[in-house]
């Protein structure tokens, strides 16, 4: 029985690993941006939950940080890499720049890069260096629910994998939502984080994703430029 209720974490995030395999498929299969969008939204609850779970049940297990990291890789590395490169193959299809669209496989590399730096980076427990894999693919998956025509263009897509490549290991500290306390003086950015969130949602629905991220990094950069005391050294 114990065996059983220390595989319940494992098992959540080898559905955070499906959901993302489902998701890889549908894109590939159909280029069906919708359903990629749920499997991701699904993948990462399933990525809450895992962690969640195994505190709760304390059955935390190196084991378990290791698979966390490979089901991750492919729900926020994989997918949002294949999302890039199906928009791509649309929008290069039939000129001589079709080769291109295996840019979007950047973002797969950068991720990977990124989640091995984050398993043996003591600083994120308050916040996180660089852009989470998480937001990177949420970004991506709502980008074609925006339905505007001149995101689609090759030129943009692939100056926006540069970007969002270069955020996952870049060493700029971007807050959290983890909550200590839910006193207003101390949270008052995630709590304007979250008032812009709920807009955007109701204002945009599926695509609100692409604008919470750009919200989110904007935030957090000024943030570090504007708010953050200087070191002393």
């Amino acid at each position: 029985m114990k065996k059983v209720i220390a595989f319940i974490p494992n098992l959540l995030t080898l559905c955070n690993l499906l959901s993302g395999c489902v998701a890889v498929s549908m894109l590939f299969l159909g280029a069906d941006f919708v359903a990629a969008f749920w499997l991701v939204i699904a993948a990462a609850v399933f990525d809450f939950f895992d962690g969640f779970v195994a505190r709760m049940l304390h059955v935390s297990s190196p084991i378990g940080k290791e698979l966390d990291s490979l089901a991750d890789m492919v729900s926020f590395g994989v997918v949002p890499s294949v999302v890039v490169f199906t928009m791509l193959t649309q929008s290069l299809a039939g000129t001589s720049f079709e080769w291109l669209r295996f840019g979007g496989f950047l973002i797969a590399a950068f991720s990977a890069l990124r989640l091995a730096k984050f398993n043996i980076d003591e600083r994120q427990h308050e916040e996180f260096r660089g852009l989470p894999t998480p937001a990177c693919t949420l970004f991506f998956v709502a980008l074609p629910m925006l339905g505007w025509e001149w995101i689609a263009t090759p030129a943009l897509l692939l100056g926006l994998t540069v970007v969002f490549s270069a955020l996952l290991v870049c060493d700029m500290p971007m807050f959290s939502l983890k909550f200590k306390s839910f006193d207003f003086g101390n949270n008052r950015l995630r709590y304007v984080f979250l008032l812009l969130a709920v807009i955007f949602i109701v204002w945009l629905r599926m695509a609100a994703p692409a604008l919470i991220i750009l919200a989110y990094i904007v935030i957090s950069t000024g943030r570090t430029l504007f708010f953050r005391p200087a070191v002393k050294g």
